[in-house]
């Protein structure tokens, strides 16, 4: 009798609890569905700055990934403004180096905005 009682209080926890969990992971599916990767993006403007953006990307990066939220890199666009230094060498490198960074020229940057506001 008494083991009886026992087991199916045992049930009755683990069901509970399993349901409680699995509303717990309904609700993180749902709440993070609203934060994808294509629906971010970070914009950095840059005009001559060989020695830093480099850095800059690559710091932007590190915090994303370490980002104890959500842990996923942002979609990068550099927008050059006309630089004169080995600038657009370095973000030509990084573009090549992650699929996730964009670069375009002022005239481009335009042409996106413009697409967006349609």
């Amino acid at each position: 009798m008494m083991l009886d009682i026992f087991i199916q209080s045992l049930f009755c926890f683990f069901a509970v609890y399993g349901i409680i969990q699995m509303g717990v992971n309904i609700y993180n599916i749902l709440h993070n569905f609203k934060l994808k990767k294509d629906d971010i993006y970070i914009i950095i403007t840059v005009k001559n700055q060989q020695e830093t953006i480099e850095g800059i990307i690559r710091s932007v990066v590190w915090k994303s990934l370490n980002n104890t939220q959500s842990g996923m890199v942002p979609n990068i666009l550099v927008v050059d403004m006309g630089s004169t230094d080995e600038t657009v060498n370095i973000l030509n490198k990084l573009c090549t180096e992650y699929d996730f960074i964009q670069v375009t020229d002022s005239e481009g940057y335009s042409k996106i905005l413009q697409n967006l506001m349609r």
